[in-house]
């Protein structure tokens, strides 16, 4: 997915029955249609035709959850993935949302058309990806990419086309685009090519000021052998040589003998043969 949630949040939405999904999708009784259990009346009831769990459509409009898409044709509206649909004039990118001031009880839709988005050559690619014939679009949102019509989402937030590596939707400049991928789906923050390591995050600190969208960092991993480049866990990884915390070297640990703790228990998050390491520096010894 392009959006996180925490895993806690995930789980309250799931217990109160608000994690978005649809229930029951349309469904027809007694001449009234209902969408997840919401009466709604379509423009054109003797035309009207649910083309999924979400979208449907009737000869005057498309729908998203049993609500009208403003201005659409529902002649030619046809779903292109979970959120996305189109028409012979508009590409559309339909969601919901809740307000925490509701305490997350009230679905909103949120449906709005893709500007500058053909929808003759608009196709769902993966991972909440799609494309036209001049751009690359995550979760509705264009980006820049080379080639569009070869860009491939990878793990994590990364992805290539044939000329350059992406992370966050953004060019990592002088990436080798054909030799590009995430080295370890246990870790998605690392990735390589031909010549270099990477390692991408969102820096959480940008939050702190108001309506600040994370900063985006991408770091190449100094003197690297990508070819040889393992993951470890807990943000490290190493060749044959050196090991990197976050994508920064680790002064003077040892490749060879570097382990990673992974249960969480102890003090530090890793050893090796000189002793524990924590976050990428050196644990002192107990005095």
């Amino acid at each position: 997915m392009l959006s996180r949630l925490s895993p806690l949040f995930t789980l309250l939405l799931a217990l109160f029955g608000i994690s978005g999904c649809d229930a029951s999708g349309y469904r027809k009784a007694s001449g009234q249609w209902t969408h997840d259990d919401t009466a709604f009346t379509p423009q054109d009831p003797a035309t009207f035709k649910p083309l999924d769990k979400l979208f449907a459509r009737d000869a005057l409009r498309g729908y998203y959850r049993g609500a009208a898409v403003a201005d659409s044709d529902g002649a030619s509206f046809v779903v292109v993935s979970r959120n996305e649909a189109r028409d012979k004039s508009h590409v559309y990118y339909c969601d919901t949302y809740r307000k925490g001031q509701e305490y997350w009880s009230i679905r909103h839709l949120r449906i709005e058309r893709i500007a500058g988005a053909d929808p003759a050559t608009y196709t769902a690619i993966a991972k909440g990806y799609s494309r036209d014939r001049q751009r690359v679009y995550a979760e509705g949102v264009p980006f820049k990419a080379r080639d569009p019509a070869t860009f491939q989402p990878l793990d994590g937030d990364f992805g290539r086309d044939s000329q350059r590596g992406y992370y966050a939707r953004a060019e990592i400049p002088g990436s080798h685009g054909p030799s590009f991928e995430a080295i370890d789906t246990r870790d998605t923050g690392y990735a390589r090519d031909r010549a270099n390591a990477y390692y991408g995050y969102r820096d959480i600190d940008s939050l702190r000021e108001a309506n600040v969208p994370p900063r985006t960092v991408v770091r190449t991993l100094r003197g690297a052998d990508p070819a040889a480049v393992r993951v470890l866990g807990r943000d490290y990884a190493a060749d044959t040589r050196h090991v990197w915390h976050r994508g920064q070297p680790v002064a003077g640990a040892d490749a060879s003998s570097f382990a990673v703790d992974e249960s969480y228990r102890g003090p530090a998050d890793a050893t090796d043969q000189s002793g524990p390491w924590l976050s990428g520096k050196r644990v002192a010894a107990a005095k």
